[in-house]
């Protein structure tokens, strides 16, 4: 098994500059005055058609999972993820106007590298959106207009493909995002735009397909065009979102089992989530395919048979989230069941309101030991229900119920996500994220003053988790490639980005930015996690003016070669204690925590909680288009507990 290692440190706030190593290998740390900012210069990257060495890519029928996400994943997290994991599929993005991830630039050699690793392809553009949303770009709202729109980024498609060495067969999809409550104009506008995407993809020799939500994007009036797309993938998401063996591309609402029928469809099943294997963390989308890719592979092409198997765990439920409040206190979300503890883990009690009845839990927030929010889906009108609130003053011995007024409408937009943050009683946000690719991050947020009884809606530039420091203050941070930070002073009606003096050593690495945590009402810490080269590091900023402005304080080099996935879990404990979970930094004493943490909660200078997860496969993995031999995937989730700072950790029991 990995080590995993945990890095302590003391922050004083504020003070010198210096950092102090001692013998245990434990961190003391003064912080640092502001920096200035520096700006980036960006660099755009023209890939050459280089002779690969590859066969012609082909377009194959495949029936096994893919991911995705917004950020390229490097060539060696490919190939342990190839060695590890359960996906043979992996979506790449070849641009498009509407296109805004940071992203190291894709090009012939990374293709390369990874198709012989074994991978093949979904291959995606993201170009102007419905006529009738918000995007920044869109189609005409005239038809013979959208038409030709749709013909032109079929060249631009096409031509991306080809400066990538993709020139044999291939199967493009376009990305239509969600346009729910559209009018019947808009969506004939956006019909026209895809017959003409399909037809001109079809005259340059391609297959052509579309990606959307089957309610809100409206696929099932893609099918009457002249040509139809060949292939939908169809973004229809489970709650809770996790990886599931079982996942189907049929019976989906709003769109018939007769449309596509014929090994024509790929469903995206789960938004975004992490996901551990072989050690390595990413938060990704996932889909079941049964239908056609892009695949490098030279064997002919035959129809994988078999499923994965179950056998092994892995469809058993995963642990979501995970809070304590005391040494002796927490709570825990396995699935969609909410248990407790007063003793410190050896006993538990299930909270879940209505004994568990009601599944789809998205959020759970406990300010202390009695008083707790969740959100949960409920039955509704909408093929997603609608949402509500559910708060206990007794620790969960009793819940009330309020609704929440995110589904006003049958049409309106799917939630993937839901993120809680109260700072007392009565003053709470919810952030929602709202189902979209993982090249956007769309999200809605509203605020309750009276402990969630009412809600009134505010603005959010991101779908992400919020923190807020007091009724005017607050963040958000992250989107599509994690490194954006926003900050409201108004109580989230406004907000405007915050520059971070990053490293000048980090480009064109990818900065993961994290949300402030806080020690009182002026200090506090903001945590970024920098992947790639040259060396992937941990970056600190802390504040003494409530947010206001951060300078940079510690930077910690990992070791080379470790490239995170994701940010690295991050705690503010009592005492000016940080933690931070990484499997590398030689430099920093190994503790018994194991690889795969994915969270981590510290509630004093001691005591704390992680939540690990791990994925193991066994049997051979061949590539996309050959037949499957047995294939067994198993993914554990842990809770673990230590009473000495971290040194070591022992695994909690759970029901």
């Amino acid at each position: 098994m990995i080590a995993c290692l945990l890095i302590v440190v003391i922050l004083v706030l504020p003070g010198s500059s210096k950092i102090h190593w001692n013998r245990s290998g434990i961190v003391g740390l003064a912080a640092v005055g502001m920096a200035q900012t520096t700006s980036v210069t960006s660099t755009v990257y023209l890939p050459l058609v280089l002779n690969t060495g590859l066969p012609p890519s082909r377009v194959v029928v495949d029936n096994h999972q893919a991911f995705d996400r917004c950020t390229l994943p490097t060539i060696q997290q490919m190939q342990t993820w190839w060695d590890h994991s359960p996906y043979w599929v992996h979506n790449l993005y070849l641009g498009g106007i509407s296109f805004a991830c940071r992203n190291n630039p894709l090009d012939q050699a990374w293709i390369t590298a990874v198709a012989r690793q074994g991978w093949s392809f979904i291959l995606t553009w993201v170009g102007p959106q419905a006529p009738c949303t918000t995007y920044n770009n869109r189609m005409s709202s005239s038809t013979t207009t959208a038409y030709q729109q749709g013909r032109s980024e079929a060249d631009l498609a096409n031509a991306a493909a080809a400066s990538l060495g993709i020139t044999g067969g291939r199967v493009i999809y376009y990305d239509v995002e969600s346009y729910s409550g559209a009018d019947s104009a808009c969506r004939s506008a956006v019909k026209s735009f895809m017959r003409g995407w399909v037809e001109r993809l079809h005259e340059l020799g391609a297959k052509a397909g579309g990606y959307g939500s089957p309610c809100t994007s409206y696929l099932s009036e893609w099918s009457t065009n002249n040509p139809a797309p060949d292939d939908v993938w169809i973004a229809y998401w489970i709650l809770p979102p996790q990886y599931d063996p079982a996942a189907s591309v049929w019976n989906v609402p709003c769109l018939s089992n007769s449309l596509w029928p014929n090994h024509q469809r790929l469903r995206q099943y789960a938004g975004g989530h992490p996901e551990t294997w072989g050690g390595l963390s990413m938060t990704i989308d996932s889909s079941v395919l049964d239908g056609e890719i892009v695949t490098f592979q030279s064997p002919s092409p035959a129809t994988a048979e078999g499923t994965l198997s179950d056998s092994q765990g892995l469809g058993a439920p995963q642990i979501r989230d995970m809070g304590a409040l005391s040494p002796e206190s927490g709570w825990v979300l396995v699935g969609d069941r909410l248990y407790w503890t007063s003793d410190a883990g050896s006993s538990w009690q299930e909270i879940t309101p209505g004994s568990g009845s009601s599944a789809g839990i998205l959020a759970v927030n406990f300010l202390d030991r009695q008083q707790g929010w969740l959100v949960r889906h409920t039955q509704g009108p909408a093929p997603w229900g609608s949402l509500a609130i559910s708060y206990t003053e007794n620790g969960g011995a009793a819940w009330q119920e309020f609704p929440l007024p995110v589904y006003t409408s049958p049409a309106a937009s799917p939630v993937e996500a839901a993120f809680l943050d109260f700072i007392d009683a009565n003053l709470g946000w919810l952030a929602v994220k709202l189902q979209t690719g993982s090249s956007f991050s769309l999200g809605r947020l509203f605020v309750t003053q009276d402990g969630g009884r009412t809600w009134e809606e505010r603005s959010i530039p991101l779908g992400e988790p919020v923190k807020f420091l007091d009724a005017q203050r607050g963040w958000v941070a992250g989107g599509p490639s994690g490194e954006l930070l926003y900050r409201t002073v108004d109580g989230g009606r406004t907000w405007q980005p915050q520059a971070l003096p990053l490293p000048d050593s980090i480009a064109p690495a990818q900065a993961l930015v994290g949300l402030p945590q806080f020690e009182n009402a002026r200090e506090g810490v903001l945590p970024v996690t920098i992947s790639g080269s040259p060396d992937s590091q941990f970056v600190l900023y802390a504040t003494g003016d409530s947010g206001e402005s951060w300078g940079l304080a510690t930077s910690l080099e990992l070791d080379p070669g470790f490239e995170p996935g994701s940010p690295l879990p991050f705690s503010l404990g009592a005492g000016s204690r940080w933690w931070v979970g990484s499997s590398g930094s030689a430099r920093l004493y190994t503790s018994a925590l194991p690889a795969g943490v994915i969270a981590l909660d510290f509630i004093t200078d001691q005591s704390g909680w992680a939540l690990a997860q791990e994925g193991s496969c066994q049997g051979y993995k061949p590539p996309s288009g050959l037949e499957t031999p047995p294939f067994q995937c198993a993914l554990r989730s842990r809770l673990l507990a230590t009473s000495d700072g971290g040194f070591s950790w022992t695994e909690i029991t759970l029901p």
